[in-house]
């Protein structure tokens, strides 16, 4: 159902994505290995990733990442990162809502400095955009940056290549100014920083994490899935 819903329950293009939701795992196996709480657990110490508990008034579950001065990347690489994204995004394909409206994803970037900008790579941004637009069966429904920096030109400037019309036009960029981003979601939604009457931490990544962890069993099984590696060796 996490990709026939997606998919409008299409048959064939659910079948696509579950191949291509696999083909990713398979290729990048040293960003999609044990995906479980018990072993992703940096990026939500230190509350880079949350996600809030209410919904926003389209229904769509929130992802907020801190990419600037919240994250440490001596700390936290930023393949742990990713991994985290990956983990909560996991978690949130198993929720019926959430595969029927979507998720949006809102990145804090205030005080993005070069020593952040130096973690990524052509190559880095390519992989991600590819899971985004062809392989992950949620449907990202906007990404929010704020209080993005000048020097966040050059992330994106990595990113951009890639981007297709569909995505690009789902990205919003907000600066300083909060009514612009309530003008996409309800304040009842957002943390004061951003304009909202949420508590600052209402749900902090160590919460989070704790509470991905009681279905851990879940995550094992989903982790099983997957293309089988064949030994050549054998006939």
């Amino acid at each position: 159902m996490k990709f026939l819903r997606p998919c409008k329950f299409y048959a064939d293009s659910a079948l696509k994505k579950i191949q291509a939701f696999y083909k990713f795992r398979q290729a990048h196996e040293t960003y999609c290995h044990d995906l479980m709480p018990s072993v992703v657990r940096a990026a939500f110490d230190h509350s880079i990733i949350s996600i809030l508990a209410p919904r926003d008034q389209h229904g769509r579950r929130i992802m907020f990442v801190e990419s600037g001065k919240g994250w440490d990347p001596r700390a936290v690489p930023l393949s742990e990162v990713f991994r985290g994204v990956q983990l909560g995004l996991e978690a949130a394909m198993t929720e019926p809502r959430t595969q029927v409206s979507g998720v949006i994803v809102i990145m804090d970037m205030q005080g993005l400095s070069l020593s952040h900008v130096l973690q990524f790579t052509p190559s880095f941004a390519k992989m991600v955009v590819d899971w985004v637009q062809d392989c992950t069966p949620i449907r990202l429904k906007a990404v929010h940056i704020v209080y993005q920096p000048y020097v966040f030109n050059m992330v994106f400037a990595l990113f951009k290549p890639f981007l297709r019309e569909k995505l690009r036009s789902r990205i919003h960029f907000h600066g300083n100014n909060m009514n612009s981003l309530k003008a996409h979601v309800d304040g009842k939604a957002l943390r004061p920083r951003h304009g909202g009457s949420l508590p600052e931490m209402e749900v902090t990544g160590e919460l989070l994490w704790k509470m991905l962890s009681h279905y851990e069993d879940g995550f094992k099984e989903a982790n099983s899935y997957g293309y089988v590696k064949i030994n050549e060796n054998r006939k």
